[in-house]
């Protein structure tokens, strides 16, 4: 299995008040809590059990399995098919089509559990590709499973960009598209109960998306967020290109001058970028990230008055960019963490790290 180290320990704090839900059920609830759903699309029963499918106005196939004899539900599962950006999945803060398998890996800080008899990899009849990411819900016998998947289209397009490396990269393109969870016993009549843990895996604490709003910020500590947690997986050492400023990036024309000085030594972040900032007056300044290999220009999604004071840290082998900047109408610093993917800008976290006075601290002191 590939390790992936996490940028974050899954500390989502669990409220022991709210059992793990999934449309307001949970499992060893009774199949006659099923009733607000109506009648199912599909039914099929096999093995002592029977599993509903029903397919909500969301847009989300849910699907709830229940034992025959007893009539308790064993799993239950969300299913979302849509393009871009889709619902909330109903667990913390992820959403379907949005949240990728590096923020749920990041997030559980491991890559979770492999069974066996299920490959964590597979293939659609699309051409899609599907990545399977198993891990066990704290104080429960109970697992849940996230499925992300990237079609043939952003598949390929990360090959053009990767060629041998495309596999390394799909982490941050695959998107969640459907989340279960069942009890331990119920899973493994199919997936078997052969299975082996990822380097520091740990299991994962249910988040229900109210938990998460009130305690995720407190619990994460800045100090493991590191730039080895993003890598890319080569260096651009080929010649400069510089940007099409009477064309695509005619609009970063005026800084022509400072744009292409800031490219001369080459790459200086996420393996072929420079980066540029350049003042706009008292504590003042913007940044532009321009792609070496390319000449495509990029804004930075931190500068100008609103972020006074800026100060940033990055590496030329990782996407992970730490801007730290102040408030002055609010008297407060703050650190924030993007990840820097094909042009795409992904925030990971803001923190407030004191008042002003802590910008004057340089950022490796105050993610220490």
């Amino acid at each position: 299995m590939t390790v992936v180290v996490a940028v974050v320990a899954m500390t989502i704090l669990h409220d022991a008040s709210r059992a793990q839900e999934i449309e307001d059920l949970a499992l060893g609830n009774d199949k006659a809590a099923l009733w607000p759903f109506g009648t199912p699309g599909k039914t099929e029963s096999n093995g002592g059990y029977t599993t509903n499918d029903y397919y909500l106005p969301s847009g989300i196939d849910f699907s709830a399995t229940f034992e025959i004899s007893t009539g308790r539900l064993v799993a239950l599962g969300k299913n979302w098919v849509g393009a871009g950006n889709g619902p909330p999945a109903g667990f913390g803060d992820f959403r379907f089509g949005k949240t990728t398998l590096s923020d749920i890996k990041l997030r559980a800080a491991s890559s979770g559990i492999l069974y066996k008899r299920v490959s964590p990899v597979s293939s659609s009849s699309s051409g899609a590709v599907e990545f399977s990411a198993f891990y066990d819900v704290a104080a429960s016998a109970n697992v849940v499973r996230f499925v992300a998947s990237i079609d043939r289209g952003a598949l390929g397009k990360l090959h053009d960009r990767y060629t041998d490396k495309t596999f390394e990269n799909t982490g941050s393109a695959a998107t969640l598209r459907s989340l279960t969870i069942s009890t331990r016993d119920y899973l493994e009549r199919t997936a078997g109960n052969e299975r082996v843990l990822d380097l520091g895996y740990k299991p994962v604490s249910w988040a229900t998306p109210s938990a998460v709003k009130e305690t995720a910020t407190p619990a994460i500590s800045l100090a493991r967020i590191k730039p080895s947690q993003l890598p890319v997986f080569r260096v651009y050492d080929g010649p400069r290109n510089f940007p099409d400023f009477s064309g695509r990036d005619s609009k970063f024309s005026t800084y022509r001058t400072r744009i292409t000085n800031g490219m001369t030594d080459g790459p200086t972040f996420a393996g072929e970028y420079s980066v540029i900032q350049i003042g706009c007056g008292t504590s003042c300044s913007f940044v532009y990230v321009a792609d070496n290999r390319t000449g495509e220009v990029f804004e930075a999604p931190v500068g100008g008055e609103d972020n006074l004071s800026l100060d940033l840290k990055y590496d030329v082998g990782s996407r992970l960019m730490i801007s730290q900047w102040g408030d002055y109408d609010a008297n407060k610093c703050f650190v924030q963490f993007y990840s820097f993917d094909d042009g795409d800008w992904t925030e990971l976290l803001k923190r407030e790290v004191g008042t002003l006075d802590a910008c004057l601290k340089t950022v490796a002191e105050n993610i220490r």
